[in-house]
């Protein structure tokens, strides 16, 4: 038999589980707002200036003409080179493949 307390209560009881399946919604899209994208560091190991492969020397000599090295560093696997060059006054990063072809970095 129905009551008017089952009545109202049945409602009651739809309404609050809506309002918990809502609220747990709008958590899990306000966490998916909150991500924070972190790029990917590329990882360089020091490396001796004297141990450059020439065709990385000879592209420093031929486009940053009197330029010294300061630092060198290489990945890992050594496909690409970070070198700390100066030139008068003016110091730059630079990256270099091992072929001695110069990489842009955005």
């Amino acid at each position: 038999m129905i009551t008017m307390k089952n009545l109202f209560v049945v409602p009651v009881l739809a309404i609050g589980l809506l309002t918990v399946s809502q609220n747990t919604n709008a958590q899990e899209v306000a966490s998916s707002d909150n991500e924070v994208i972190v790029p990917i560091q590329e990882k360089y190991v020091d490396l001796a200036i004297e141990n450059l492969p020439q065709p990385v020397l000879d592209a420093v000599a031929k486009d940053y003409a009197g330029a010294t090295i300061e630092k060198a560093a290489a990945k890992e696997d050594a496909s690409e080179f970070k070198l700390m060059i100066k030139q008068g006054e003016k110091e730059m990063v630079v990256f270099c493949d091992a072929h001695g072809k110069w990489i842009t970095k955005k």
